[in-house]
């Protein structure tokens, strides 16, 4: 069976005929704490976004962080046994749902805590696949799904460890510390090394050679979150054209209520093609002007010359 794609919020309506794609689910995330041994549950609705009859088929899966760092969740659709984050064999309850053209529903979904649940972050994704009523029990698997993320933290011994990986500058995706001119973008590199996901969120607050504030560049300002044995970027653009000088970036990150990541750096803005035409021209203008000063004096001496 081909790996299925996975849609976290919505996708547009499709045209008469292709309800593969026709849900959506709401809200895309969701984040619990539960102690071990508890039952917590999550609401989850549900849409059917065509013109024609569904049935939205219900399923608990795993997922990690993708590869490419920017947060994207990635199926673990290959584990055949619980992982250490794994949540989907404590969850329970996902229906499937028949739903008209545009009808709405709501559905909950239990998640059974173990006992002896180890603590720390646990993730799962609740799914729900597009099939026309016809093709129910078919065996026929569209390859497009709509899903819900579920955040888990069990209480017990957690581990809260952050590390900042990169912090740089740089323009067109060429790293400093020098530069002609703006705009530069920023990168943030975090890895989580703890047993829970991390929410950094801060600032990069660049001053002048002259100690004055020019931008406070906000990270992270939609709260995505950093899983376990994952790094992710953030990227901050500084959209200043016309810049001159030493700057200095400080970054400073909170995370886990009052733990902070910090860094420092520094570069330079040197508008040396722009500086190098200046000069040409001063150096034209003074040639320029001393040849006419030598001429002028030329023409006094010619004239006191004629007098005598």
């Amino acid at each position: 069976m081909v790996a299925p794609t996975l849609a976290w919020a919505s996708t547009p309506t499709p045209p008469v005929g292709s309800p593969g794609q026709g849900l959506e689910i709401s809200p895309p995330v969701i984040e619990l704490e539960a102690d071990p041994g508890q039952t917590v549950t999550a609401a989850i609705r549900v849409r059917n976004v065509t013109r024609g009859e569904l049935i939205a088929k219900g399923k608990a899966d795993d997922f990690g962080a993708g590869a490419d760092e920017e947060g994207k969740p990635r199926l673990l659709l290959d584990e055949t046994g619980a992982t250490r984050f794994s949540l989907k064999y404590w969850v329970s309850g996902v229906p499937d749902l028949r739903l008209a053209p545009q009808e709405l529903k709501s559905t909950t979904v239990s998640i059974a805590v173990p006992a002896n649940a180890e603590p720390g972050g646990h993730f799962g994704v609740v799914r729900f696949t597009a099939v026309p009523p016809e093709l129910e029990g078919t065996g026929v698997a569209l390859s497009a799904s709509v899903g819900t993320l579920i955040l888990l933290k069990v209480s017990g011994q957690i581990k809260d460890q952050l590390s900042l990986t990169e912090f740089g500058v740089t323009r067109q995706g060429k790293p400093g510390p020098w530069f002609e001119y703006g705009p530069l973008d920023f990168l943030v590199r975090v890895k989580n090394d703890g047993s829970v996901h991390e929410k950094p969120q801060g600032s990069v607050k660049i001053t002048n050679m002259f100690g004055r504030q020019v931008a406070n560049l906000k990270v992270n300002d939609k709260g995505g979150n950093v899983l376990p044995d994952s790094i992710r970027r953030f990227e901050l653009a500084w959209s200043e054209k016309r810049l001159f000088g030493r700057y200095t970036a400080k970054l400073s990150l909170t995370y886990a209520g009052n733990k902070k990541l910090d860094s420092t750096l520094t570069f330079w803005v040197i508008p040396w093609r722009l500086i190098g035409l200046v000069l040409v021209g001063l150096l034209v203008l003074f040639f320029l002007l001393r040849l006419g000063l030598r001429r002028y004096n030329q023409h006094i001496i010619e004239q006191a010359n004629n007098r005598r």
